[in-house]
């Protein structure tokens, strides 16, 4: 008696409901690069250091001086302020008097302003008025009087019985005359009464004058 097999067919095929034969799949595993450590650290930028530039101011000669102490204080410039021929710093100064001059390099500055009563040529801003100095009279003489005058006033006195200024001598000037060092650019009545200035006539020589030619 032949037994049927649950096995395979009679060629020794698979059995029907067998799948095709599949090799097992095996993973593969794909190798990652691993990043290699550097020795030193990347530095990072650092933000700039390096200070402002130091101001520097315009020109500010023939402005005021506070205008221009005010301009280098908003500018935070360091500023002096000499007086003019001396080189000495003011102690003090108006406001409103005119910078000379100028110097000094980027965050400093040096204003040069004039002397006290003068511009900036040196030069007086006002002339000052003469000095008026005790009168000298003299009394009439008769005819022995000095100067061989007779019934007159001595040489030395004015139409006006006073002169202002006398001359090194003790006398009134006169007009032409020659004036004393500490008289130039002053004025006196001159011994006949005239009023007399004393000031350079054409070749630069100081002379008492009532300017009236010749």
């Amino acid at each position: 008696m032949a037994l049927a097999g649950c096995g395979g067919g009679d060629g020794g095929d698979p059995p029907n409901d067998a799948g095709p034969l599949t090799a097992p799949a095996t993973a593969t595993a794909t190798p990652t690069a691993t990043p290699t450590p550097s020795d030193s650290p990347t530095p990072e930028a650092s933000p700039s250091t390096e200070p402002p530039a130091p101001a520097t101011l315009p020109d500010l000669t023939g402005r005021s001086v506070g205008a221009a102490v005010l301009a280098a204080e908003k500018a935070d410039v360091d500023y002096t302020v000499r007086l003019q021929g001396t080189g000495r710093q003011a102690s003090s100064w108006g406001s409103g008097e005119k910078v000379c001059e100028q110097s000094g390099g980027p965050g400093t500055a040096t204003f040069t302003v004039p002397r006290d009563g003068r511009d900036c040529d040196g030069r007086l801003l006002h002339t000052p008025k003469p000095t008026p100095k005790p009168s000298k009279t003299r009394e009439s003489g008769t005819g022995g009087t000095s100067g061989g005058t007779s019934g007159g006033t001595s040489g030395g006195t004015t139409g006006s019985g006073a002169c202002e200024l006398m001359s090194p001598a003790g006398n009134c000037y006169a007009d032409g005359q020659f004036c004393a060092k500490k008289h130039r650019g002053l004025s006196t009545h001159g011994r006949g009464g005239e009023y007399l200035t004393c000031r350079q006539d054409s070749g630069g020589v100081w002379r008492w004058s009532d300017g009236v030619p010749g």
